[in-house]
């Protein structure tokens, strides 16, 4: 499937394999293949000089490592695009359920389940950063936001915003997300054996990037709350 891409032919658009480029490897980069319209052609352009005898890369886009693993059967570890996906929700049992799931309805994310922690040195995104504020907000809280017509500085990590929704909220918020990042961090398991294939490798590797990813959330989670007030004004 992975291999399968887009054309024209007779005018329409159809899937073909493409030989000698369906052989080219994956590495950092962007998007350089095109269809031309005009020649009724496929055109790749180098991603960088490329000396004679060395092998050509191609970007496959920007994806996680798990979508990578699943779709192309490898790990790249260099992936400046790799994410993970956090399983989160508003419990039925809690008492402020339908004031939170008022507040995620206005601002599209009611009926989302999965948030992404991402690589780099932000990351969490503003889904991601609007959830864990409305899931530790207290009733007064959502009182007061819930009076907006969209509580866009929810889904802002902009000095203003973070002011605007205060320190007492946020403090809660990367505590709570620390807290889960630490627990999924304690449910990795190293493997007590070498392994006996290329899949196997891989999986590791996977896990290996996924714990990174834990850890840097981590640091950057416990360097924001240093920053933040220790008590509202």
């Amino acid at each position: 499937m992975t291999r399968q891409n887009n054309i024209q032919l007779s005018g329409a658009s159809t899937t073909a394999f493409i030989p000698l480029w369906d052989m080219c490897n994956h590495e950092h980069g962007r998007i350089t293949t095109d269809y031309n319209e005009d020649l009724n052609r496929g055109e790749c352009y180098a991603l960088r000089d490329f000396k004679p005898g060395e092998q050509i890369f191609i970007f496959y886009g920007a994806r996680p490592n798990c979508d990578l693993f699943l779709h192309n059967g490898f790990v790249y570890p260099n992936n400046q695009h790799d994410s993970l996906s956090l399983a989160l929700g508003v419990s039925t049992g809690d008492a402020l359920r339908e004031a939170k799931l008022s507040l995620l309805t206005k601002l599209g994310l009611v009926g989302v389940t999965h948030y992404n922690l991402y690589k780099g040195s932000n990351p969490i995104g503003a889904e991601l950063l609007a959830f864990i504020r409305i899931f530790n907000m207290n009733q007064e809280e959502l009182t007061k936001w819930s009076s907006h017509a969209i509580p866009s500085d929810l889904v802002s990590s902009e000095e203003s915003s973070s002011e605007i929704v205060g320190a007492a909220i946020d403090r809660r918020a990367y505590t709570y997300l620390m807290t889960r990042c630490g627990l999924i961090k304690a449910s990795y398991k190293k493997s007590e054996s070498d392994p006996d294939s290329v899949h196997r490798k891989n999986v590791i590797l996977l896990k290996e990037c996924e714990v990174q990813i834990l850890d840097d959330a981590i640091q950057y989670l416990k360097n924001v709350l240093d920053k933040l007030p220790t008590g509202e004004p």
